[in-house]
């Protein structure tokens, strides 16, 4: 184990070094502020990795097991889970107290730490709710059908994906930040425009606060089932003119015209399956062949279970990244056909990148693995070949 974490050790200061010293980083920014954030994106990557394999080869749960002695299932795999998660938070704390104060000290962010904290409780609360169930029904499947539960969990979660996602914008998402109705005024009239000739006259447009936490710009899209939203940060609001952000809103728009929401739904649950699949095989074959007196649905095969399950997603989210970013592109095409003046949604585009002092033109393997939209460079050409084109028309 000091192996491991001398060479991680290592492989941080190497990862660090490359992007504050070396990364050909393109911003609009003065700072080193979206290389630190590739730096800490990709220094926390094995982190994971690295607490399960410890907590395999150490028989953490073993230890924990003789401590505790709990005699009830919901409470033990509940209580793992709630240990595995500290541990994980605990081992990323370094990196985010460091992120914490850099977009502090570059004025992104001025969130307080009380606040700060407060999410992170929130995040680790629900999250260790959503892990405990799956635990509990996977034991379950497991125990009653070992060969078919990626199926029958597969066909759990349609409905729970289904009820998350209609139900988060409504209940989840206000437990984080305050959401308002969009004030009535011109832009509201403008947009409503935009919806009604999009045919999405039932979208509510909503407005939340985020200036008490950050100073980026954002918009975004969300709810399915009759439960649309169109919703605007107010740092938008506050920061943009009524052009570039109408120009974002028909990028929005695009995203509903084309059912990119209920694509993303069924894109996921495709995968989901899939992921499920060869999960049940290297899960399957890894514990006949190295824990072969351990059964599967045993507390103490969690962490393989969770290696595993973090190992196939890690791996495959360059293609869900891949997915996302082209869904960005058609939306962001729509804008452009559907807007008259395409001057300000550069002007726009250039102020955003400012605000979040990104990198607008990563290499290759960082946008493969970090961007869920295209880089802005290749935004803001998209719109200035689309002037062109125009033009000579």
């Amino acid at each position: 184990m000091k192996k491991i974490l001398l060479s991680y050790f290592i492989y941080t200061v190497i990862v660090f070094g490359y992007f504050l010293y070396f990364y050909p980083l393109e911003s609009f920014s003065d700072t080193k502020y979206a290389a630190i954030a590739h730096a800490i994106f990709f220094s926390k990557l094995p982190l994971v990795f690295i607490l399960l394999y410890a907590v395999i080869t150490k028989q953490w749960i073993k230890k924990w097991q003789t401590i505790f002695q709990w005699r009830n299932r919901l409470i033990e795999t509940s209580m793992i889970g709630l240990f595995l998660l500290l541990l994980y938070r605990l081992i990323q704390l370094p990196f985010v107290l460091f992120w914490f104060y850099v977009t502090h000290a570059v004025g992104v962010s001025h969130q307080s730490l009380l606040d700060w904290f407060w999410e992170l409780g929130l995040d680790l609360l629900l999250l260790w709710l959503a892990l405990t169930a799956l635990l509990l029904v996977f034991q379950l499947l497991v125990k009653k059908t070992e060969r078919f539960w990626p199926l029958f969990l597969w066909l759990v979660t349609i409905p729970v994906a289904v009820f998350v996602i209609y139900v988060q914008p409504v209940w989840i998402d206000p437990l984080y930040e305050d959401f308002t109705p969009l004030p009535e005024g011109d832009l509201r009239t403008s947009i409503e425009a935009l919806t009604a000739e999009a045919g999405l006259e039932d979208a509510t447009l909503l407005q939340v606060d985020m200036s008490e936490k950050v100073t980026t710009f954002n918009a975004y899209v969300t709810g399915i089932f009759g439960n649309a939203r169109i919703v605007l940060w107010d740092t938008t609001l506050e920061g943009m003119n009524q052009s570039e952000i109408l120009f974002i809103l028909a990028h929005e728009i695009g995203h509903y015209v084309m059912h990119h929401v209920y694509w993303g739904v069924t894109g996921y649950l495709v995968f989901a399956l899939v992921l499920l699949v060869l999960i049940a095989r290297v899960y399957h074959a890894i514990m006949r062949k190295k824990f072969p007196h351990t059964r599967l649905y045993d507390v103490r095969a969690i962490p393989v279970l969770l290696f595993i399950t973090m190992l196939f997603l890690t791996v495959l989210e360059p293609i869900s990244l891949y997915v996302s970013r082209e869904m960005e592109k058609q939306a962001d095409a729509y804008a452009i056909e559907h807007t008259e003046e395409l001057e300000p949604a550069i002007e726009g585009s250039i102020r955003m990148a400012v605000q979040s002092k990104s990198d607008i033109d990563p290499v290759f393997w960082v946008k493969w693995m970090r961007y869920s939209h295209p880089p802005m460079q290749d935004r803001i050409e998209s719109i200035k070949n689309a002037i062109e084109e125009r033009e000579t028309k």
